[in-house]
């Protein structure tokens, strides 16, 4: 078992908060001018592989320091922290399925769907906002 990193993470957390920032106002522009700006599509796709990756990261940090055995994918970072009960069920199980999005897009197993892109990064931001709070409330808490 590892002793947490708070400063690490905190850091990690400063990066989360403003790649949420830089991705709302990238959701809200609607799906037609979505569709229709590259550099907004190419945007929202790296701040979705971006947030899921360093949320994986801290999942990682914190993992490490109350277990000993490690995460063995970003979906499974999200699965510990819901049975370590930081994360509910029900909110882990979102968050870990926001890995399959930033695969498909890392990895280019499929044509993107532009359209899905857009609404699940919209959908993303709600849940790693609800996300953000609980690990600062875990931080605080250890």
């Amino acid at each position: 078992m590892l002793r947490l990193n708070k400063a690490v993470i905190f850091l990690k957390m400063k990066n989360l908060a403003q790649y949420l920032g830089e991705l709302e106002p990238l959701t809200s522009v609607g799906v037609a001018e979505y569709q229709k700006d590259y550099v907004k599509r190419h945007a929202v796709e790296k701040l979705v592989e971006l947030i899921v990756e360093i949320a994986s990261d801290i999942n990682r940090a914190i993992i490490e320091a109350e277990q000993s055995e490690p995460a063995t994918s970003y979906f499974s970072t999200f699965s510990q922290l819901g049975e370590l009960k930081i994360l509910s069920k029900k909110l882990s199980d979102r968050l870990a399925s926001t890995t399959g999005l930033r695969n498909r897009l890392v990895h280019h197993y499929e044509d993107i769907e532009h359209k899905i892109v857009y609404l699940s990064a919209g959908k993303m931001l709600k849940d790693y906002h609800k996300y953000f709070q609980l690990i600062e409330k875990y931080l605080q808490a250890h």
